[in-house]
């Protein structure tokens, strides 16, 4: 009996295709056709990434914040079971410390962002006047949520030391979120075009005390009645944190009384100057 034996192909190291097939045939590009380009995030998703991005710039800030406020509350708790019922009383006024505070945050936001080193936003899928809205938008929401956690912080301590709340008008609890608002709009407006904005704000400072000190000589008299109408004034920025406006009988108690037309008019002064501020600083920033 004759027996054919066939060999393996992969014994022997030959490869062999299926008959039924073939080899693929690729196709050449079209050149005619347009490359393919990421579209262009909406305002939305520019300002989510904002928002997180901002919450990271404020971590040390935040935390040394935090702790500030932990101190407090461990001194007001150790004199309540010292001393007996402390009584600390909830008031708006509380608000316009964080009102101030607003003024300053911008610089945190913008933390190693000086005007010189913005060169990146002209490699950004947005305009980079687009960018700085919304990174803006984004350190006030957060801010706006720093004056609300404040109030909630402070109101459980009144609750915690028998304290009362002030009487108030109920739009005065708005003035320290409005007031925040301005502060924070003017100080984001400063930041996005000096490199050192807290001299800026040093510097006013010390010209305000300056004025304050020399407000009685005679040449000095028309400018310190300006700063006065700003800060004091009727349309002034106690006016805007506080909604109370100084009594035009002069001397005669109380020195403040509560105004609301004289609180909504100044609110729209300085919303619509710290808005216009801000959004020519935003658009207007130095290239780099």
């Amino acid at each position: 009996m004759n027996t054919t034996t066939t060999a393996d192909p992969l014994a022997t190291g030959a490869f062999e295709l299926p008959e039924n097939l073939g080899l693929a045939t690729v196709e050449p590009p079209d050149a005619s056709a347009a490359p393919g380009l990421n579209p262009v995030p909406g305002w939305w998703d520019v300002l989510r990434e904002q928002l997180d991005a901002v919450r990271m710039a404020l971590r040390r800030e935040g935390a040394v914040v935090a702790l500030c406020m932990l101190l407090f509350t461990v001194v007001l708790l150790w004199r309540q079971f010292e001393v007996g019922q402390a009584g600390l009383p909830l008031t708006y006024r509380e608000g316009i410390a964080t009102a101030l505070m607003a003024l300053l945050l911008p610089m945190a936001v913008w933390k190693g962002e000086e005007p010189a080193r913005r060169g990146y936003h002209q490699a950004m899928p947005v305009d980079h006047g687009e960018h700085a809205l919304t990174r803006g938008a984004a350190g006030l929401a957060w801010t706006l949520a720093g004056v609300a956690a404040f109030f909630g912080w402070m109101g459980l301590l009144s609750v915690a030391t028998g304290g009362q709340v002030e009487p108030a008008e109920p739009w005065q609890w708005l003035a320290p979120f409005v007031g925040a608002t301005v502060t924070y709009l003017l100080g984001s407006a400063l930041t996005m075009v000096s490199s050192r904005p807290w001299r800026w704000l040093g510097g006013g400072a010390v010209v305000y005390l300056f004025l304050g000190f020399f407000r009685h000589v005679d040449g000095l008299r028309e400018l310190v009645d300006l700063v006065d109408a700003v800060f004091l004034g009727h349309f002034g920025l106690r006016t805007l944190l506080s909604g109370q406006v100084p009594n035009p009988s002069g001397k005669v108690s109380p020195a403040l009384l509560t105004d609301f037309g004289a609180w909504l008019t100044t609110t729209w002064i300085w919303l619509a100057a710290s808005v216009a501020a801000f959004g020519v600083a935003a658009h207007r920033q130095p290239e780099a």
